[in-house]
């Protein structure tokens, strides 16, 4: 019975470049389906997902001054920390310009500061400081200065504060319990508190 003569030199080297182009081919094959899938993504993500707007969030907040005098005139310092995120894929960098806080107290509108332009990148989330500082004149009834003198003794105020957008939308935080500053000291901790574009009756 004959035997099959050994395999030369010559084939196992040729066998062995066959191989080697073998997982050459496969691995160029594995690299151009990773980048079919990336394109893709890329392209065609953001039309095929739902739009989620910018989020807002009030993640700190603290008063320094919050006193009214007899001829009904307040003087305020205060500061929120904005928390602000962009949830949408495919959005990777948003700007966000043209922005006015507007701080309210029992239904009284009495400070409004422009925030400068900044960059919302997808899926980070930045603080923006907003300082309030200045005097306004403000009249209360009588229930509301009830809860002024009341809030004073607490050391706690109630503020709420709408932010306007461009394209006329809003963004209300409501209910706000800012504590006051006594002393150098923060007389009690400030709950973070989410914002809607919902209308909550501000103001």
């Amino acid at each position: 019975m004959s035997q099959k003569p050994p395999p030369t030199k010559l084939s196992q080297i040729q066998l062995e470049e066959d191989r080697k182009d073998c997982l050459w081919g496969s691995f160029c094959v594995t690299i151009l389906l990773l980048f079919g899938i990336w394109l893709y993504f890329s392209l065609f993500s953001e039309d095929s997902q739902p739009y989620k707007p910018v989020e807002f969030s009030i993640a700190d907040a603290s008063i320094t001054q919050f006193n009214l005098t007899s001829d009904n005139t307040l003087y305020y310092n205060f500061k929120f920390n904005i928390s602000v995120r962009n949830p949408h894929f495919g959005q990777y960098m948003s700007e966000i310009y043209d922005i006015s806080a507007i701080s309210s107290y029992k239904g009284n509108k009495f400070a409004m500061v422009d925030m400068e332009s900044f960059d919302a990148d997808f899926k980070n989330t930045i603080l923006k400081p907003v300082v309030f500082y200045g005097n306004s004149l403000i009249k209360f009834n009588a229930q509301q200065l009830m809860e002024y003198d009341n809030e004073t003794l607490l050391k706690k105020f109630n503020l709420d504060l709408k932010l306007n957008l461009k394209h006329n939308e809003y963004v209300y935080c409501i209910g706000l319990r800012v504590p006051l500053i006594s002393n150098e000291k923060l007389e009690s901790s400030f709950n973070v508190t989410e914002c809607s574009r919902e209308y909550q009756g501000w103001g």
